[in-house]
């Protein structure tokens, strides 16, 4: 697996129309190809939203760079102060706690 976390603030964009964007385009990343889920950030109080991406590999991240997504969410204006970090995992202690335990309440991402 490997993770990439972004974050972002929004200006000139409310939280609200945000949100209807963000349900709007999160079926397209359905479709990238090794994106094992997304899980999508928001903390309204500090102005940060964002998304961590698991990812089968490296490989699949990095292909994922050149879709209409991803530079859409590099080129918008309306996303401040962005960053992008990338992650290898420690194998051994995910096979611990992954997946999601049981009496989470989110659901359990298949790896």
């Amino acid at each position: 697996m490997y993770i990439r976390i972004v974050t972002f603030g929004l200006t000139d964009l409310p939280v609200a129309d945000y949100r209807h964007h963000a349900a709007a385009v999160a079926p397209a990343f359905t479709t990238w190809p090794g994106l094992c889920g997304k899980i999508w950030l928001a903390d309204e109080r500090r102005n940060l939203f964002g998304g961590i991406y698991i990812f089968a590999s490296k490989d699949d991240a990095d292909r994922s760079r050149t879709t209409a997504l991803f530079e859409g969410l590099i080129g918008n204006p309306a996303f401040i102060d962005l960053t992008i970090d990338e992650y290898d995992i420690l194998p051994e202690p995910t096979a611990t706690t992954w997946p999601i335990p049981s009496h989470a309440t989110a659901p359990v991402l298949q790896p």
